[in-house]
């Protein structure tokens, strides 16, 4: 059998065909994704009358691999197919997994069918024999965490789920009350859903900005919200700290610059419309943002003058361009960009 890399969206759309393999491995920090991919294999591939005889779960952090290797070995009971889930498999030893590996060559080559094995991981080393056995083998989704510019369509994705819409200013409020882990965005639509009524129907409702702001539980973690509130704020200190953070998180280099550019070109907005003489809604409107967010933006632009502004964005220019040309490590150019513009 070979190796096969999917997206989420992609392992959907081939288990909706009842198209399934014998092995997947799920692995990455995101354990929200890998939870969801599981539960959609497991629903896919053993209905649930059938499930107290053909479904067998594992934690690696607990187990005997003896028990596993059995569970591998039975033969489906009333179906055509059982499962074997094994969790945290990461926890697992090497010389545990030379119990499991000689199963899992069999089903790798098609000798051993009726049984389909899901296995869970956070970290895996690559390097290791059957952590590369089984990506060579079957149908591999490494579950990053999303960066902060895919949110927006993953918070379209879960609230189709809850049966509930979002505007842009209603998901914008959202992803900076809730931020970006998907376990936490999606228990928060689930409450916004109930609350308006989303469950009780086949009709999808429709999330405000005050909804969000009343029902959703501040639990965001740091993310690039924090940072460029701290640009916006100019506190130096604050802006690296926040940089460091996101880059040992992995998040893109241009998704960043390409939000701390948002930010800035509101600042430059609001600062304009406010010497015309807009306030209010107009300013909001004038600025493209929530009403309910307007006055951070006016206390951070009162802190900027027009010509600071201006340099901002030519810094902004220039990171963009050292960032795709320059051989230097992309953290230095971002952290001279907060050296550049912010004062203290």
């Amino acid at each position: 059998m070979a190796a096969t890399e999917m997206t989420y969206n992609r392992l959907t759309q081939v288990l909706k065909k009842n198209e399934f393999a014998p092995l997947y491995l799920f692995f990455g920090e995101e354990s929200f994704l890998s939870e969801r991919a599981a539960g959609d294999v497991v629903q896919a591939v053993v209905p649930e009358g059938y499930r107290d005889f053909n479904l067998s779960v594992f934690d690696g952090q607990d187990c005997d691999v003896n028990r596993v290797r059995d569970a591998l070995e039975t033969l489906p009971m009333m179906a055509p197919n059982r499962l074997v889930r094994l969790d945290q498999a990461d926890e697992l030893k090497d010389k545990e997994w030379d119990v499991l590996m000689p199963v899992i060559e069999q089903m790798a080559a098609g000798r051993l069918t009726g049984v389909v094995l899901v296995v869970l991981a956070r970290k895996i080393d690559k390097r290791k024999k059957h952590w590369k056995r089984l990506l060579e083998s079957g149908v591999q989704m490494e579950c990053k965490r999303p960066y902060e510019n895919q949110i927006p369509d993953w918070i379209d994705f879960l609230g189709e789920r809850h049966r509930i819409g979002f505007d842009e200013d209603s998901r914008l409020a959202l992803q900076q009350v809730v931020g970006s882990h998907l376990h936490d965005l999606d228990g928060e639509i689930r409450k916004l859903s109930i609350y308006l009524g989303g469950r009780d129907g086949s009709k999808k409702v429709q999330a405000k900005v005050e909804d969000v702001l009343k029902v959703v539980s501040r639990v965001r973690h740091e993310s690039v919200f924090d940072f460029t509130d701290a640009v916006g704020r100019g506190d130096r200190a604050r802006a690296l700290y926040c940089l460091a953070n996101l880059l040992d998180q992995g998040q893109n280099e241009m998704g960043i610059l390409a939000l701390v550019g948002r930010h800035v070109r509101i600042l430059r907005s609001i600062l304009e419309g406010s010497r015309e003489g807009l306030v209010g809604q107009k300013l909001a409107a004038r600025a493209g943002v929530s009403p309910f967010f307007l006055r951070d933006y006016v206390d951070q632009s009162k802190l900027w003058s027009a010509n600071k502004l201006d340099q901002a964005l030519e810094a902004l220019l220039d990171t963009d361009r050292a960032l795709k040309s320059s051989p230097m490590s992309s953290h230095i150019w971002l952290e001279n960009f907060v050296l550049r513009i912010c004062s203290h």
